[in-house]
C-alpha cells in the first residue's frame, strides 16, 4: 500500500462535512481540522490507486483544492519474499 498524506482546503462552512466524508472513506484517516477550512487527512491504496483516491475527495462539495503533504510507495517496491 502507497500512504498519502494531505491537506484539503475547503470553504469554511464546508469543513466539518468535509472531514465527516473523507473519514467515512474505507481507505482514509482524517485528523482534524486546522485553520478553520484543512482537513488533514492520510489515504492508504495501492499506488495506481492514489490519483482516484483524491479525485474523490476533489468532487465533495465544498472542497477547494487538495495539497499533498508526502508520500510513500516503499511497501510496494519491497520484492514479494521480504
Amino acid at each position: 500500500m502507497a500512504i498519502l498524506g494531505f491537506l484539503t482546503h475547503t470553504l469554511p462552512e464546508h469543513c466539518e462535512a468535509v472531514e465527516a466524508a473523507i473519514s467515512g472513506m474505507p481507505e482514509m484517516t482524517t485528523y482534524g481540522v486546522h485553520h478553520g477550512c484543512y482537513v488533514v487527512a492520510v489515504a492508504e491504496a495501492p499506488r495506481h490507486a492514489l490519483e482516484a483516491t483524491l479525485a474523490k475527495v476533489h468532487r465533495l462539495e465544498g472542497v477547494l483544492t487538495t495539497y499533498v503533504t508526502s508520500m510513500t510507495v516503499e511497501d510496494e517496491m519491497l520484492p514479494p519474499d521480504a
